[in-house]
């Protein structure tokens, strides 16, 4: 498999705190693979350097092998990186198809007008928001808002699509839905790097597992294999479940 994304090395620093110590590893081409810890373990911080929210304090992040680390966040978009976040990000005074036809007008192939609204009823239709562009943002539940979200991001077109917890705050019936969803993406062939603390999501959605505890990397291989190992219990539950 070809790798899309390599991160080698990567530290992130607060001052006198260290967020990210030394972290590496790598995504294949339309792989869907899982970034996960405890809170405070710095999985966010990673996602956040990668899109360009952060500049890493050293270390690399490369796509299809260009170092894209301190980048902008809008050229770092440009170059095929999309995310959500963890709380759902909306424009509220647009209609649902703006907030989607305004993702398509800042990328690259940019398109405009009817072009780009017949494109955002078609990404609407395809997360299960058909016929709803009409509607104001404000007005759409918490599932749906993070159906538009991830229209939004899929307008970009994007090589690697990054989920930030786009699971959480979830019904079962919404997240057996948002799971078919990400699998649908995956099965297209598009490449995705999660966070998720959901681990029957986890389990469903991801081969592979990168595990991050206090800003390191503990561990990194088969999903199943790495939730079964003792340091990653111990990082999640303590050493009593170990």
């Amino acid at each position: 498999m070809t790798t899309l994304l390599k991160i080698q090395n990567l530290k992130k620093q607060f001052g006198g705190l260290t967020a990210v110590n030394d972290v590496s590893f790598s995504v294949a081409e339309g792989e869907t693979v899982a970034l996960l810890g405890p809170n405070g373990s710095g999985k966010t911080t990673v996602i956040n350097m990668i899109s360009g929210a952060f500049a890493p304090t050293s270390g690399r992040i490369v796509l299809a092998g260009e170092n894209i680390a301190g980048l902008a966040p809008n050229r770092i978009a440009h170059k095929g990186i999309a995310r959500t976040f963890q709380l759902v990000r909306i424009l509220p005074s647009l209609s649902v198809a703006e907030n989607v036809m305004a993702a398509l007008a800042f990328r690259p192939n940019h398109l405009w007008g009817t072009e780009a609204r017949d494109r955002a009823e078609h990404l609407l239709l395809e997360v299960g928001l058909g016929g709803r562009g009409h509607e104001h943002a404000n007005d759409l539940t918490y599932i749906d808002q993070k159906r538009m979200e991830l229209a939004r991001a899929l307008a970009a077109e994007p090589r690697l699509l990054l989920l930030d917890e786009w699971l959480s705050g979830l019904n079962p019936t919404e997240l057996g839905v948002g799971i078919d969803l990400i699998t649908s993406l995956g099965q297209r062939g598009m490449t995705i790097l999660l966070v998720e603390h959901i681990m029957e999501a986890v389990r469903a959605l991801c081969s592979r597992a990168v595990v991050m505890n206090v800003g390191t990397k503990i561990a990194d291989g088969p999903t199943a294999d790495v939730l079964a190992d003792p340091a990653v219990i111990v990082a999640y539950l303590g050493d009593g479940h170990a």
